[in-house]
């Protein structure tokens, strides 16, 4: 009788972990414990990948533009990453402005959350 137990549970296990690999991989769209009505199922989250960024190649006055403003922003943030975050989304809220406009807008904001 624990034989059969056992079996049963190793049964169970083996089928467990193979269920959860298809629903990782995106096979099964219903997680296997999710409780309730199949419209709750539907709200599982799945990982956000973002969209590939186009890769042009910028001018050398354009690079060198955007080093300075990164640079400008970086003396505010003491992080490059951030910069070029805050940098990017500002340029693209306002395309029509100048790259010096946006870093100047950048850090206004900055100084702005800081008090």
């Amino acid at each position: 009788m624990d034989v059969l137990l056992a079996l049963v549970v190793i049964g169970f296990i083996a089928w467990w972990i193979r269920y959860n690999q298809l629903y990782s991989s995106g096979s099964v769209k219903v997680p296997f414990f999710s409780l309730g009505s199949q419209s709750k199922a539907k709200r599982v989250r799945v990982a956000h990948r973002p969209a590939p960024r186009a890769t042009t190649k910028a001018s050398p006055a354009a690079q060198r533009e955007i080093g300075q403003a990164v640079s400008k922003i970086t003396t505010y943030t003491h992080n490059s990453e951030v910069s070029v975050r805050l940098l990017h989304s500002t340029r693209q809220a306002n395309m029509s402005k100048s790259m010096d406009w946006c870093a100047e807008k950048v850090i206004d904001d900055i100084l702005r959350d800081r008090r």
